[in-house]
């Protein structure tokens, strides 16, 4: 039988509330009162991988990119062997700071995860975006040969217009 004191009952019924409300907030489109529940959540739940994943993914819709990159680098460094965690980070940094320290993010978790087509395809991404259309191509087709969902998007991407105009993108 699992026993809860009081007072550790009563901060779950708090804690699951203030959950509910976040979620409601976040489906009306009130992402700073969604956020703002999180915030006054218990350590303990706040800690909790699904909302951490909330959280992160309403920074990402707040677009308070130093924030979301933060997150989503206590998450990568937690769980190294899910590379969304290290898409998600490079994608927030890229905003906050550089597509050359975005880049840098992805190198190194290509190493981890050779074949995550999403990091080959963000790599193909900022190299279009940094001019070097031959590494571009080289992740792009990578990420297509991984996934071939991926090559429609490859089509539509506006990160790969330079591999579009130089006839790269098969």
């Amino acid at each position: 039988m699992i026993r809860f004191s009081v007072s550790r009952l009563n901060q779950l019924r708090e804690d699951f509330k203030r959950a509910e409300c976040a979620v409601g907030y976040a489906n009306l489109g009130m992402v700073t009162d969604a956020l703002d529940e999180l915030e006054r959540l218990s350590p303990a739940m706040s800690s909790d991988g699904g909302v951490m994943e909330f959280k992160l993914r309403l920074l990402e819709r707040a677009q308070r990119w130093s924030e979301a990159a933060s997150l989503a680098a206590k998450l990568a460094a937690s769980h190294p062997g899910e590379a969304r965690w290290f898409v998600a980070w490079a994608f927030a940094k890229r905003r906050s700071d550089s597509i050359e320290t975005a880049s840098k993010i992805l190198s190194e978790a290509a190493s981890l995860h050779p074949k995550d087509p999403l990091i080959q395809f963000n790599l193909g991404c900022y190299a279009a975006q940094r001019g070097d259309l031959n590494a571009a191509q080289t992740h792009v087709r990578r990420a297509i040969e991984l996934n071939h969902d991926l090559e429609k998007l490859a089509h539509e991407d506006p990160d790969l217009e330079p591999l579009r105009q130089a006839h790269l993108i098969d």
